[in-house]
């Protein structure tokens, strides 16, 4: 037996020297990363001077990736369904990018074309490498809205990471100084309640003899020819106290809740909307607004309304088409009763493609890292006039004459699941319309529009809980 042992040991020892001989290669020289020829992006909106910059760095410091291509693609429909086609299609025939643009809202649906941060981690970590980034860094660089968005629960409940925000928007109150000046109103504080804003449309509508409005002190109240009709809806309900849908994708914008003020329950659905389409009712004193109306961004830059609510993308295209007008930016109105202020989010983050694998998937998410890192982000905001989505960027963001309030904001920016965002924004400005329109009162429109989004949300959860079947661990939970 013992000599037995010896001979099984000194086999072992001839093994573990022919090993260690293969992988060091006798002495040779170590072996190199392995080549990446090309890396292809997909974005919408930016064009590619916006990252040749990093796109350039990033390739001198890692001489094993070859080319990085940036392509701009389009966005034409409703929610971008035509570039979510295009991307579908595109990775079903394996010709799809290795990183591509995501709207904030869009995890939950998409992430079946998306290869997460954790796991191309685990697979570092396992070859004795560095994680590229861990959610702990995640938390301490972004603004608190970018892990509620872009990262989710794996079937076994751990969260992952599945995206990386380029930037960070959120809604505020674009004003013009002129009529302000005219109606008698100075610029709005930073503590400004809805109430005071009702006040200010009031002041600055100007009605004529029939009833006509010749300039408009608001330009909300209606669905179709305002926009972004539905985001000003959706975080009046959610400053009421409502998260519109739960975790478990059911809609609770009818379910009631507690009044601060006054301890009474109510729907925060229903009141929000009987608040917002107040502006177009022509039997209400807050009336400044109706489907006559021109586009509330063509009404705004032609000087034909007094406060347009929109996000820091706007002040671009305000500058371009109405380089004289006397612009002004203000918070976001709150409640009264709210303690702390709540803002709306909504913004664009890269990920990568479940096409990417092996070192592709490698270069893909440190490229993403070192897209967001603090130069590179700082680079970006400047190029792109956008607010970043890092704490460190933000600081000097926030001394900006028009994005100082979006950057001001940006940590108090928050949002809600959205199981399909452009039936979300359907489903809302039906209800919004409906109401101006006389079809429905704001209990009924509530009430329908709490079942529609339910059914959305239910091919959502069905689609959560036919992942879990397929990994195996349905009813596996923290």
């Amino acid at each position: 037996m013992f000599t037995k042992k010896i001979a099984k040991a000194v086999f072992a020892s001839l093994v573990l020297a022919s090993s260690t001989t293969f992988l060091s290669g006798c002495g040779c020289a170590p072996q190199a990363t392995p080549t990446v020829d090309r890396l292809e992006i997909w974005g919408l909106f930016d064009n590619s001077e916006v990252y040749n910059k990093a796109i350039t760095a990033y390739l001198n410091a890692h001489k094993n990736v070859k080319d990085i291509v940036y392509k701009k693609k389009t966005c034409n429909e409703p929610g971008c369904a035509d570039y979510i086609r295009e991307l579908t299609n595109a990775l079903a025939a394996q010709q799809g990018p290795d990183i591509f643009m995501i709207s904030n809202t869009w995890v939950p649906a998409q992430k079946d074309k998306m290869l997460t941060l954790d796991d191309v981690n685990a697979g570092l970590v396992k070859a004795g490498s560095d994680k590229i980034m861990t959610l702990r860094e995640l938390q301490d660089t972004f603004v608190p809205v970018v892990k509620k968005d872009l990262t989710f629960p794996d079937p076994t409940g751990q969260e992952k990471i599945y995206a990386l925000p380029l930037y960070m928007d959120d809604l505020a109150v674009f004003y013009n100084q002129d009529i302000m000046n005219a109606s008698g109103v100075t610029p709005p504080a930073k503590n400004w309640s809805w109430e005071d804003f009702s006040s200010y449309a009031t002041k600055m509508t100007k009605i004529d003899e029939y009833g006509g409005i010749q300039r408009a002190g608001a330009s909300i109240g209606y669905g179709k020819n305002v926009d972004r009709s539905t985001d000003i809806l959706s975080i009046l309900m959610m400053q009421m106290g409502s998260p519109i849908i739960d975790e478990n994708w059911n809609s609770v914008l009818n379910n009631r809740v507690t009044s601060q003020t006054d301890g009474t329950s109510f729907s925060p659905g229903e009141r929000a909307l009987a608040f917002y389409t107040s502006f177009a009712s022509r039997a209400q004193t807050v009336y400044s607004w109706n489907k006559e109306q021109w586009n509330s961004i063509d009404a705004f830059n032609a000087g034909k309304v007094g406060m347009m609510i929109d996000y820091s993308h706007m002040i671009a295209n305000i500058k371009a088409k109405a380089p004289n007008l006397n612009m002004g930016i203000a918070y976001l109105p709150q409640l009264k009763s709210s303690p702390v202020p709540i803002n709306f989010a909504s913004y664009w983050a890269m990920s990568v493609s479940k096409q990417a694998a092996g070192q592709k998937a490698i270069e893909a998410w440190n490229f993403l890292k070192f897209l967001t890192d603090k130069d590179q982000a700082t680079d970006y905001s400047k190029t792109t006039g956008r607010v970043s989505a890092r704490y460190d960027v933000i600081v000097a963001q926030k001394e900006d004459p028009l994005l100082g309030v979006f950057a001001d904001q940006a940590s108090s920016a928050t949002s809600f699941r959205q199981p399909n965002d452009a039936r979300v924004a359907k489903i809302f400005e039906d209800g919004i319309n409906s109401i101006v329109e006389g079809l429905q009162t704001p209990t009924q429109a509530s009430a329908n529009m709490s079942q529609q989004l339910s059914q959305e949300g239910y091919l959502i959860q069905q689609k959560i809980e036919d992942e879990k079947m397929k990994s195996g661990t349905y009813g596996v939970s923290k």
